[in-house]
């Protein structure tokens, strides 16, 4: 039975991965039906500078600042946008195309570690359902674009590691630098293709200057915007400010509107009289002073952030007052979350692949993690990273199925 389902899965395996990342998009799609959010913060920024650059102007956020919000994200909504007007409708579309994207890389990713299609098809099964997808597609987040990313850096590094050349180098450095500007966080993300070019050998010094000028590619346009904008080249210019958020008397490691800490009564006069690059840098330097100044309450707060990082996204008062579907969404997505990172962990210690691609995995992984202890977190912030935990929750699950299965009799006996 085992065999024939399997038989008839790689007969119509093409159909089935089709159909899967169809689903993808038609599940999220519905979501947005369903939950209709309106705009508002970070998503009512990214939509003005998007319509903005769709105009043939600078980006600009409903605040009148230039770069305080990572450009990717806006960046990928602009061509949308200028083609088909700007539109909360047209920015949903520019999502579920980015989702599709993500399920289009797992497969080659799991093709990179000779998945087999039945846990493949499982892959994208995981992949569509997972109920933080689901909700980023719904609304204008910045992990749209840094899911899709992060998986490109891997598949481009993993390529790298066999023997991949030039196309494979200039690929890495363009998803690392599509990454960085989608999100600074994305910064540790280079230790994947570095990990790469030292383990291959051949042609190493000249592949890693072509993942250089991939990334410069990207990254030297916008320094040259953001120096015509702001004064100097930058990533954004709310380094300082989430720094601040997460060290200062009022942190707790999650996030603190700046409204509640010391600096919330002069943020605004702050603002006005500095410029926005100089009143997060304002903000930045009294972060590291007050670091500095209570080292053992930062250390605390790092490790309290995180543990935040990892802890399940468990429903609270809030999302029961919301609606008791929203507060049962958030406990389908902690057994989620909870399965996906415990069999992740069994996958990458287990198998899967070689080992220097888990290992690049899990260097790219914990770079990422690690990053955040600086400022704060919040539950979304792992999101980019939960992709590839399900490529290796997958393999784990393969193992025990391997393992756990019934074997029929005559490998029983072949094995005695």
């Amino acid at each position: 039975m085992i065999g024939a389902a399997a038989a008839w899965i790689e007969a119509h395996y093409r159909g089935l991965v089709a159909t899967l990342i169809a689903a993808t998009v038609g599940v999220r799609l519905l979501a947005w039906f369903a939950i209709g959010e309106p705009l508002g913060n970070d998503g009512l920024a990214y939509f003005r500078m998007a319509e903005a650059m769709a105009g043939g102007h600078w980006p600009v956020d409903q605040w009148g600042q230039h770069a305080f919000y990572s450009i990717g994200y806006p960046a990928a909504l602009t061509p949308f946008f200028a083609l088909f007007g700007a539109s909360v409708g047209t920015a949903i579309a520019a999502n579920l195309a980015l989702a599709a994207a993500s399920a289009a890389l797992l497969v080659l990713l799991a093709r990179e570690i000779a998945m087999r299609p039945p846990f493949v098809l499982l892959l994208l099964l995981v992949h569509a359902l997972w109920i933080p997808g689901i909700w980023n597609s719904a609304m204008l987040a910045r992990e749209n674009l840094s899911v899709p990313l992060f998986l490109l850096v891997l598949l481009a590094s993993w390529r790298l590691l066999r023997g991949g050349g030039s196309t494979a180098a200039l690929l890495a450095g363009a998803a690392y630098g599509a990454a960085i500007l989608t999100g600074g966080s994305a910064l540790p993300l280079i230790v994947a293709p570095l990990l790469a070019l030292l383990w291959t050998g051949e042609q190493r010094i000249r592949r890693g200057l072509l993942v250089g000028a991939g990334a410069l590619a990207l990254l030297i346009p916008w320094a040259a915007a953001t120096t015509a904008m702001v004064g100097a080249p930058t990533l954004n210019t709310n380094g300082g400010f989430n720094l601040y958020l997460g060290n200062n008397p009022a942190a707790t490691g999650a996030f603190v509107s700046i409204a509640d800490t010391p600096a919330g009564a002069e943020w605004e006069e702050m603002r006005r009289r500095l410029g926005e690059r100089g009143a997060s840098a304002e903000l930045g330097a009294r972060a590291i002073a007050y670091a500095g100044a209570h080292p053992a309450r930062t250390a605390s707060l790092g490790l309290t952030k995180l543990a935040l990082f990892w802890a399940p996204n468990v429903p609270d008062a809030a999302d029961f007052a919301q609606s008791r579907a929203v507060a049962t969404a958030r406990f389908v997505e902690v057994a989620q979350y909870l399965l996906i990172l415990g069999f992740a962990l069994f996958g990458l210690l287990a198998g899967g692949g070689t080992p220097r691609q888990r290992w690049i995995v899990a260097a790219a992984i914990a770079g990422f993690w690690a990053l955040h202890a600086a400022a704060y977190v919040i539950p979304r912030y792992r999101d980019p990273a939960i992709p590839a935990l399900m490529l290796f929750a997958v393999v784990g699950w393969g193992i025990a199925w391997d393992r756990l299965r019934p074997r029929p009799k005559e490998a029983l006996d072949a094995a005695a």
